[in-house]
């Protein structure tokens, strides 16, 4: 078996771990574009074309080594002269062209077409080139009255004549030139590897708040569903609770109109809501039927996903009745930190369902579980001497978090 490359194997080795501050970076990035978005700076009011800020960028690159020019322990005044600043300028507005040539042209068509030759041979023309015009340059600073191109050509180019060009100016410049390709090479790699993982995890982001946004669109239906079932049997039995019935679920769906909408709601808004279920459901029930429905919230402006854990209690009150008596369900809410938990036990009495559609309610509360809390839940279930117990522990989103994902 053909061993895999040493530098292959260390990434694959890492990868949880380049993957993990990937995400961090991108975290930071979407943090910085949010605190952008809600800046009150006025200057951000006004549209900027794309160019000036590479523009600025590149001006500080070309202005920089004036900064050296004017170092008075780097020369001394009666050194500095026209031609010291070319000595300076010129490379390096040479080997800027070239990175330029590089990173808009060659690398995008010659490397990642696998073109390798042409890729090499058109940057040892463009050595070629800049080395030329570089003498150039040269040549019309410190050419005489009578020196023709003719001399240029014959005695001037690529020669020591004047002091202006060694064999180890080529060479220095190649070598740049070469570290300047390993630099464009590089940089287009990491940069496409960014934006490709950056593209997928938008991707898995989106489908995945499709699957919530679907799953979350069937809570509503699905209440609404069962709860006019049970006003329907109320109506035969008992008219009166039935028309009460109907007024606390208007009121009920008035609240869930305007409050599950949002991508998050508070602790105490949620627990509202699942009183207020809880008072329409009592209604079909006998007085001595044994209710308990018990929170301690630490703080109640914790933020939570709308109606978590409504297919709970409603699996809990479902399956509950005892035709003989001696029903009950008990429900605890307790919030400390950052953790969240639920505790139901309830009377075992489950109906007999042909219906495909039956527990279709916990089967969207797992998937929705699954997709908001994955990783940082836990969820058991059990019946033990005729009770139903149910426990559910979650780690809430932070605030800082969900006040930015609500942005």
């Amino acid at each position: 078996m053909k061993e895999k490359n040493p530098f292959v194997r260390f990434f694959n080795d890492k990868r949880s771990l380049f993957e993990s501050l990937q995400e961090m970076s991108f975290e930071r990035g979407e943090k910085k574009l949010i605190d952008i978005l809600n800046s009150e700076n006025e200057m951000l009011n006004y549209p900027i074309p794309a160019f000036i800020p590479f523009f600025l960028l590149w001006l500080f690159i070309i202005l920089f080594p004036l900064m050296l020019l004017v170092d008075q322990g780097y020369f001394s005044s009666g050194d500095i002269d026209v031609r010291s600043v070319l000595s300076f300028y010129v490379p390096l507005l040479l080997t800027l062209c070239i990175f330029q040539v590089n990173q808009k042209i060659l690398v995008p068509g010659s490397i990642f077409k696998k073109h390798y030759l042409r890729y090499f041979v058109s940057n040892l023309v463009l050595v070629m080139v800049a080395l030329l015009l570089r003498e150039v340059v040269f040549f019309l600073f410190d050419r005489s009255p009578g020196d023709s191109w003719g001399y240029f050509v014959s005695s001037y180019c690529f020669s020591a004549v004047k002091g202006h060009f060694t064999l180890w100016t080529a060479l220095s410049f190649v070598f740049f030139v070469g570290f300047i390709c390993i630099i464009c090479v590089a940089y287009h790699v990491m940069l496409r590897q960014i934006i490709r993982a950056f593209i997928k995890r938008e991707q898995k982001r989106a489908t995945l708040q499709y699957e919530l946004d679907f799953l979350k669109s069937q809570l509503s239906p699905h209440f609404l569903f069962n709860t006019l079932n049970n006003i329907s049997a109320l109506i035969r039995i008992d008219p009166k609770k039935a028309e009460s019935s109907m007024e606390k679920l208007s009121k009920l769906l008035r609240v869930m109109l305007y409050q599950t909408s949002d991508q998050y709601i508070t602790l105490q808004e949620d627990v509202d809501i699942l009183q207020k279920y809880v008072a329409l459901e009592r209604l079909r029930f006998d007085d001595d039927f044994d209710f308990k429905f018990e929170t301690d919230l630490e703080n109640p402006e914790r933020k939570i996903d709308p109606l978590l854990v409504m297919p709970l209690v409603e699996n809990a009150i479902k399956h509950c009745v005892n035709p003989q008596g001696g029903s009950f369900v008990h429900i605890n809410i307790v919030q400390k930190g950052d953790n969240l938990e639920f505790r139901s036990e309830n009377s075992n009495f489950p109906r007999k369902s042909q219906r495909k559609s039956s527990g279709l309610g916990l089967v969207m509360f797992e998937k929705r579980l699954a997709l908001l809390y994955g990783g940082r839940y836990e969820y058991t279930k059990s019946v033990k001497d005729g009770v139903y117990m149910c426990y559910l522990k979650i780690q809430l989103h932070h605030d800082k978090k969900t006040e930015n994902t609500d942005v």
